[in-house]
């Protein structure tokens, strides 16, 4: 009896003694999956506040702001950051920007290849099926349709970052929308350095770019929701961290320049012109050029 007493003896004070750890464990996984339901929280609502890939480039071609290839990302550029997953997921959400750009011109034809370009760097990211051949085959269909190819474009974006978020890549997913939000800001400085001269005086001139200087000073707060946005889901990623320190470079600029305030003691007559803009639009550059290759 005695025997037998000792290992059943034993077992019982083992399984004692394991019951505080387990419940622990329980404990951290509770609190670890609680942190992480409030991340994904976050990230949704930030990723509302941001604007849809395609609504700076439809703002942009509402102004009559003659349509500039050069704005464009190269497509070659693609292969220089395949090796890079931050950077692949960056360039998708500047190819997506750049596809509304061309849809909002109706530039079906170049869309669909710069749309080609987003699903191999897709492939390297994890995000295919947000490129599938359904998704070409509606483009093609819809060449000549410009809001149709505009729809599209800021559907597949959104199914990536859903996707990401789906598997947790919540890095990438912000990097993704960085991307779109950068390069709708960097068409929209180039378009305005780049307007060709009207023949009238300045001060005409400036106040036929007000709508394009006025669509840049209305993403202040859309580049503070991504800033928050990449701070949360950076984990001490040195790229994303250097991004950030870029991007709060550009934030800067805005706070200094302070145009809301500006125009409201101005009662609207203040006409913001390039050169208020400049050295926001020299940021953007920088940082957009840093990450494309």
């Amino acid at each position: 009896m005695l025997r037998l007493a000792a290992p059943i003896l034993a077992t019982a004070l083992l399984s004692a003694c394991g019951s505080g750890p387990e419940k622990d464990n329980k404990t951290i996984d509770t609190v670890a999956v609680s942190q992480n339901a409030e991340l994904l929280d976050a990230v949704d609502r930030l990723i509302s506040n941001l604007p849809k890939p395609s609504y700076i480039p439809n703002l942009i071609a509402l102004t009559g702001a003659e349509f500039e290839t050069k704005l464009l990302n190269p497509i070659e550029n693609a292969e220089k950051v395949l090796g890079n997953t931050s950077k692949s997921a960056f360039c998708i959400g500047v190819y997506g920007a750049d596809v509304a750009y061309l849809a909002a011109y109706d530039k079906g034809s170049e869309a669909v290849k710069t749309f080609v370009v987003g699903k191999k760097l897709g492939d390297k990211v994890g995000v295919s099926s947000a490129f599938d051949p359904s998704i070409m085959a509606r483009i093609e269909k819809n060449l000549d349709k410009r809001d149709s190819l505009v729809l599209i474009t800021d559907a597949s974006l959104a199914q990536s970052s859903a996707i990401l978020k789906g598997n947790e890549q919540l890095k990438e997913s912000a990097l993704v929308m960085a991307g779109a939000l950068v390069e709708g800001l960097f068409i929209n400085c180039g378009l305005i350095h780049d307007f060709p001269p009207t023949g009238l005086p300045k001060v005409e001139q400036d106040k036929i770019l007000v709508p394009l200087v006025q669509s840049v000073i209305k993403q202040e707060s859309s580049l503070a929701s991504l800033i928050e946005l990449l701070k949360k889901v950076s984990n001490n990623d040195a790229e994303v961290n250097a991004l950030i320190s870029k991007l709060e470079g550009a934030q800067a600029i805005y706070t200094k320049a302070n145009w809301p305030k500006k125009m409201a003691e101005h009662k609207g007559e203040m006409v913001p012109t390039e050169n208020d803009i400049h050295d926001l639009a020299s940021s953007i550059s920088e940082i957009r050029n840093g990450m494309i290759q």
